[in-house]
């Protein structure tokens, strides 16, 4: 979900990635890395998910995928080394006195790759796309939404003004990711053509070499004024959804760069591999269904409370993902909504499960089904055995197809997947409660207004306060059912890749911060 690192991971395609069935690669065993010969030419990263599972639109998918359409497109902002935002294809930016308009200056020198040139008639078309439902990066931005953006209006060719419904200081930063991503002409006038041809500026463009949903092959963009500042011609995002089937990539040279789980860290360590971490990504459970549409007892509030307590997450963590962190709170430990009351009060109590299904109205429990792939399947596993013990049959159900992990979210009324909270308001607004992991158009009156207040919030106090009711609804409310904080582990090949940074608390390192080993 990093709507995954382990995007927003904080989109669908991430979550996706989680539910679909692992394909096993690259489990060679010995390590070739002290014999790996430096190659500056090229770099390849081993990632968990299809992050183009959706095609090239990169206004379809939300945060977690940054990185990969980092490199095919350029952000009205972007995202700095050090975490801050930093201009993009905007160079100047500008509020007016209350802060409800925005008015972006832009570069006048940016082709992309259909031929088309940018200008502040192309931003205001892809902004006016905001009103389509698919498009997961513009869900906060849409009408209704916290950020709601009411008109973009052309002042010339290079100024662009963006009004909102009500104050947004610090909007900018949103502009960092892939809400601020523009799609060059013929793109947002054929939509669809982005389903197999992404039309970006990046630093990059696609190479006919790509194998969809395996590989993706991205090569140096000799139009973009901004490709000297990545370090390798050729980039290669490989497909390998199995761990450990990751860390093997990665000891046997196959891949350079590895998204590691903290339970093949050891392993990857013992074999000459460098690997660097940063916290953030909780592992959680999303109730998909809070109306009773596909499983009636989950319109129950303490129904969902009662899985909570059900579920014995530190024996999960001793069992499955040592050197990770239990999960009483749906915020990570490093945020400023992260409460440690939470532990207590949502501590492991069977007894108190039992009770609360009885006062719900189901004292002899219930069943439902839950869709799996090989990368959840053992957790679930756990946690099937937990819900059993105070009689909730959780049947788990491996994919059978990727159309059935995408209808998961309709069909199902429980999901697993990780969520990188990194942008709290961006996750609640594109994935939580407009987003697809609510397809059935659930509301929760105080988490839209912690929501508000936290996207209001103009100091850390204000920000804190939100957060931590945001935080605490979360989990009264039984919306996200967290087991464990997991660390993101980027593994790398020291003969050739330098030490990975990551920019700030971001859980995905900037593409351009890859850099060979000196």
């Amino acid at each position: 979900m990093k709507l995954m690192t382990s995007t927003a991971r904080g989109s669908a395609a991430v979550l996706t990635g989680a539910l679909l069935i692992g394909s096993l690669a690259a489990c060679g065993g010995g390590s070739s890395q002290a014999s790996a010969k430096a190659d500056t030419g090229s770099i390849t990263l081993a990632i968990d998910s299809d992050s183009a599972s959706f095609g090239y639109d990169p206004l379809r998918v939300s945060a977690a995928q940054r990185q990969f359409f980092e490199g095919l497109y350029d952000s009205l902002m972007t995202l700095q080394p050090d975490g801050s935002t930093g201009p993009g294809l905007a160079k100047e930016f500008s509020y007016n006195a209350d802060n409800t308009v925005l008015t972006l200056t832009l570069k006048d020198d940016v082709t992309f790759t259909d031929g088309s040139k940018l200008d502040a008639a192309l931003v205001k078309a892809n902004l006016d796309r905001r009103s389509d439902p698919a498009l997961s990066a513009y869900s906060a931005v849409a009408k209704g939404g916290a950020q709601e953006i009411t008109s973009v209006d052309v002042v010339s060719p290079t100024q662009v003004s963006l009004a909102f419904a009500k104050p947004q200081p610090g909007f900018e930063k949103n502009l960092a990711s892939t809400t601020g991503m523009i799609v060059g002409k013929n793109g947002v006038t054929d939509t669809a053509s982005l389903s197999a041809t992404p039309d970006g500026s990046g630093p990059y463009t696609l190479d006919p070499s790509t194998v969809k949903g395996n590989k993706y092959v991205m090569v140096k963009n000799d139009k973009s004024a901004d490709a000297s500042k990545y370090a390798y011609k050729k980039v290669v995002f490989s497909v390998v959804q199995d761990p450990q089937a990751r860390a093997n990539a990665l000891v046997s040279g196959q891949a350079d760069v590895a998204m590691l789980t903290s339970n093949t860290v050891d392993f990857a360590k013992s074999k000459g591999v460098g690997v660097t971490q940063i916290g953030g990504t909780v592992n959680t459970m999303i109730s998909f269904d809070k109306i009773g549409k596909t499983a009636p007892a989950f319109a129950q509030e303490k129904v969902r409370q009662a899985i909570q307590y059900a579920i014995n997450r530190q024996a999960l963590v001793d069992a499955l993902h040592k050197g990770d962190v239990p999960a009483w709170n749906a915020l990570p430990k490093d945020s400023a909504g992260f409460t440690k009351d939470l532990e207590t009060e949502f501590a492991y109590n069977p007894d108190k499960a039992k009770s609360l299904l009885a006062e719900a109205g189901y004292p002899n429990g219930f069943e439902f089904t839950i869709i799996a792939s090989a990368q959840t399947q053992t957790d679930l596993q756990a946690v099937q055995k937990d819900l059993a013990a105070v009689g909730i049959t959780m049947n788990v159900k491996m994919a059978a197809s990727t159309d059935e992990a995408f209808a998961a979210v309709a069909t199902t009324p429980l999901g697993y997947a990780p969520l990188n909270w990194d942008n709290p308001v961006g996750v609640m607004y594109g994935v939580v409660l407009n987003g697809f992991t609510n397809v059935q158009k659930a509301t929760d009156d105080q988490l839209s207004a912690a929501t508000g207040e936290l996207a209001a919030a103009k100091d850390d106090a204000a920000a804190k306060a939100a957060a931590t009711k945001l935080n605490t609804r979360l989990m009264e409310s039984g919306w996200m059912i967290p087991l464990y904080e997991a660390l993101t582990n980027q593994g790398y090949n020291t003969k050739k890749v330098a030490p990975v940074k990551f920019a700030g608390t971001n859980a995905y390192p900037l593409l351009s911060s890859y850099t060979p080993a000196s």
